[in-house]
């Protein structure tokens, strides 16, 4: 595949994924604010928050490695590498469901949330099933394969968006948290079964103890690992802190912001997924130029994007809770003011991180991710003492900015790169954005 289809073809794809994931993930939670109360719906977005906290620690531990080790060895070690990635993600699973399932009840009385304790346990029912489906998605992104990619997540969306559908249009049927709990594992068994159909022509194992492949992928993807545990901790910050400090219902209104903020998501992770694998490459072939070419304009294509979001957000915060939530949730809004602005700071952000995973520096970035968990914990507690809810958002603030500004700071020693360039190929892209968007819209050129 050309550079330029490679880049077209899975820029495609991945921001599908990532746009139909998006969408029905933000109707459905529409939709669910409107079948429980505040109190409730915080309950449930506990739960959902600790899911993907789980989620991403899992990968992370796997993907970097696999995906890394995969590029340019034979098929007989491709086989092993697969094999030593299942051994990792069975052990850390395992890990993972006996971890939940004692501290289920713990966790529901420091965070107030009566009914987290049964609705977790029922998430570790499914775990081991998503041992498959982790394996099966870091196998799509090693080959290329965005397409299956894209199809086997919105095996998952889809159904679960259905579902509250359902019963949002059926008001005289009760949908209780448990219920939800059940139907969320569910669709994770249908996407795992997608996943497996999906990967049938790339899955080959080599059974066995594989004890150098799985020592490499392991010191790997500790840090990987670390670094994303601890950076989606971080990122629940708020809602836990908010839980622990205040109630569920703060936690709800936090929710509401951030689910407008998971719109710059789509374009950041799009973005960072499909540049992880050409800049390893890049690196690996000591090509240094293009690795810092590929940061400065993949930052440049999410600036692009996420700036105009930026200022929508600062102008309309209000009409945008109100459309999302309803008035119960209106005071959210000056919490979506402050939080937009990382808007701008997470560009930078989440590809300092992905960059120093591509040239094989991945303990500086867990141990920047784990400071923005230190200071960030200490900067939202004292602020959320102080002033309330606004405090989780200008200690989330505060705590990445910090961050970005040290990991920038570290990744100028390897690779060359230029703080302000994003922003001129943010603006160069416009033109180009428009012309694109003009062809397709009245099917030119």
């Amino acid at each position: 595949m050309s550079d330029k289809k490679y880049w077209l073809t899975s820029g495609m794809y991945t921001m599908m994924h990532r746009g139909i994931d998006f969408i029905l993930g933000f109707i459905g939670f529409m939709l669910l604010v409107r079948i429980y109360s505040p109190e409730l719906f915080g309950v449930w977005v506990l739960l959902i928050t600790l899911v993907a906290i789980v989620d991403m620690a899992r990968s992370g531990f796997i993907q970097n490695g696999m995906i890394k080790f995969l590029i340019n060895q034979s098929l007989e070690n491709q086989a092993k590498i697969q094999m030593a990635s299942l051994w990792l993600n069975v052990f850390l699973t395992l890990a993972f469901m006996v971890l939940l399932w004692v501290l289920a009840v713990p966790l529901e009385n420091v965070l107030n949330a009566p009914g987290l304790a049964d609705i977790l346990r029922i998430f570790t029912y499914i775990l081991p099933i998503l041992v498959i489906h982790t394996h099966n998605l870091v196998l799509m992104q090693a080959k290329y394969d965005f397409k299956a990619y894209f199809l086997a997540g919105i095996s998952k969306s889809l159904p679960l968006f259905l579902i509250i559908a359902y019963y949002y249009l059926n008001p005289e049927k009760y949908l209780s948290l448990s219920a939800l709990a059940w139907y969320q594992n569910a669709t994770f068994l249908l996407a795992t079964l997608m996943s497996c159909y999906q990967v049938r022509k790339y899955l080959d194992i080599k059974w066995g103890w594989h004890q150098e492949w799985n020592l490499q992928i392991f010191h790997f993807g500790k840090f990987v690992f670390g670094t994303n545990l601890i950076s989606m901790l971080t990122n629940s910050l708020d809602k836990f802190l908010l839980g622990a400090l205040l109630s569920p219902v703060q936690v709800a209104l936090a929710n509401t912001a951030g689910r407008v903020m998971n719109m710059i998501e789509i374009p950041i992770n799009s973005i960072a997924s499909i540049s992880y694998p050409k800049a390893s490459e890049a690196f690996d072939k000591k090509r240094l130029d293009e690795v810092g070419k590929i940061y400065e304009k993949t930052i440049g294509m999410m600036l692009s994007l996420t700036l105009p979001f930026l200022l929508v957000n600062l102008l309309f915060a209000e009409y945008i809770v109100l459309f999302i939530a309803g008035e119960d949730y209106l005071d959210a809004a000056p919490f979506l003011r402050v939080v937009a602005f990382l808007a701008v700071i997470k560009p930078y952000d989440r590809q300092s991180g992905v960059f120093l995973d591509a040239i094989g520096k991945p303990f500086f970035n867990m141990i920047m991710v784990f400071g923005t968990f230190i200071y960030g914990a200490i900067f939202t507690w004292i602020l959320i003492n102080g002033i309330g809810l606004l405090g989780a958002a200008y200690g989330l603030i505060l705590a990445v900015s910090l961050t970005a500004i040290i990991k920038q700071l570290i990744l100028r020693r390897f690779i060359p790169i230029r703080a302000l360039q994003p922003f001129r190929y943010a603006v160069v892209n416009y033109p180009e954005l428009y012309r694109v968007g003009r062809q397709k819209l009245f099917n030119k050129g």
